[in-house]
């Protein structure tokens, strides 16, 4: 593994011109220093909670419960049938009493409060910690918690991530590492997001998983501090460690940008979905007819390839607006439904 790149007083110019586009993840050191949590972090997990009592309005949260298994990974069973936590919803109070009380366990069970939507769960945390990169629409998400793991996963959006308390360590793979991380199914996962079904890369055992130590070959890693941030590419791996042993608190900032003017970009995961059922029955030779026919439609038919083909003729080869894109949409979801020949 190699150590991720890192920016020291980064810009929202800089971020713009020089991140997005380079399409790797970075780590932005100090990116949130001057957030009020961060402050209260470094104080310690009483001052810190108490903190966040401030704007608690007593709606229940996501919450998962862990045993405190050497991995300590939110991750699946041994054999698949299930997963290794438990979920329920509680108030914020009720779950930084637990954290106060497992602070003075030796060994604790991994507790967290996973991707909460802050204008909703902490209302005003969001105006007094703000993130100068993005656009304020862009809405943050907390992550609370003691020490756990969340296995290598990997989102369709763009993503900053901010810890305020505590320390994380982030492993990040690239997505071509994809046959080599042992993906548990698209549609049944710990998560939303499709997962690993090993528990942690760095404890993995080889006999098991042999095809890792390649994929860690391309891996990058680093280690955050409060203050620090995160940029991770859509679709690039990331195993996410909350390390300190008390309390981790994670911000972060999930967004795409519009593919037009009201349209919508958020087809990703569904189209993959969807070709993996329409293709899934189809003999060999067929299903690399279509590979090829994906690599050209999908992928590679743009620029000078499209030459031959006025520029107000090219349909859906050219620049869809959300009319026709609705258009689309609607004729997709007749067939489903069979109401299309």
């Amino acid at each position: 593994m190699r150590p991720m790149k890192e920016i020291d007083d980064i810009t929202r110019e800089r971020f713009e011109r020089d991140v997005v586009p380079a399409y790797e993840p970075v780590v932005m050191r100090g990116a949130v220093r001057h957030w009020p949590l961060v402050a209260q972090g470094r104080a310690g997990l009483e001052p810190c909670l108490q903190y966040l009592m401030g704007f608690d309005g007593g709606k229940p949260v996501d919450a998962v419960l862990a045993k405190p298994e050497p991995t300590r990974a939110f991750s699946y069973k041994p054999d698949l049938d299930g997963f290794n936590f438990m979920r329920d919803k509680r108030p914020y109070a009720a779950l930084f009493e637990q954290l106060w009380r497992y602070s003075h366990f030796p060994d604790p069970p991994s507790l967290a409060a996973q991707s909460a939507l802050v204008s909703e769960a902490l209302p005003g945390l969001e105006l007094a910690n703000v993130l100068p990169l993005l656009d304020a629409a862009v809405p943050p998400r907390i992550w609370i918690g003691n020490r756990a793991t969340v296995p290598a996963h990997f989102d369709d959006s763009h993503n900053i991530a901010c810890v305020a308390a505590g320390r994380r360590r982030f492993t990040l793979l690239p997505p071509a590492c994809a046959p080599l991380l042992y993906l548990g199914p698209p549609d049944y996962a710990p998560t939303p997001a499709p997962m690993s079904v090993v528990p942690d890369l760095h404890r993995a055992d080889p006999a098991q998983f042999p095809l890792l130590a390649e994929a860690l070959e391309s891996a990058v890693v680093a280690e955050l501090e409060p203050g620090d941030a995160i940029y991770m590419p859509p679709l690039w791996f990331h195993q996410v460690e909350s390390l300190a042993p008390h309390l981790n608190i994670l911000m972060n900032y999930w967004w795409r940008p519009l593919a037009a003017p009201q349209r919508p970009d958020d087809l990703h995961l569904a189209a993959m979905r969807l070709a993996m059922l329409a293709l899934r029955h189809l003999p060999d030779g067929e299903r690399e007819g279509w590979r090829a026919l994906f690599a050209h439609y999908v992928f590679s038919a743009r620029g000078e390839g499209l030459a031959h083909i006025p520029a107000g003729q090219r349909h859906l080869f050219g620049d869809i607006d959300a009319a026709a894109d609705a258009v689309v949409r609607k004729d997709i979801l007749d067939r489903l439904r069979g109401g299309a020949e």
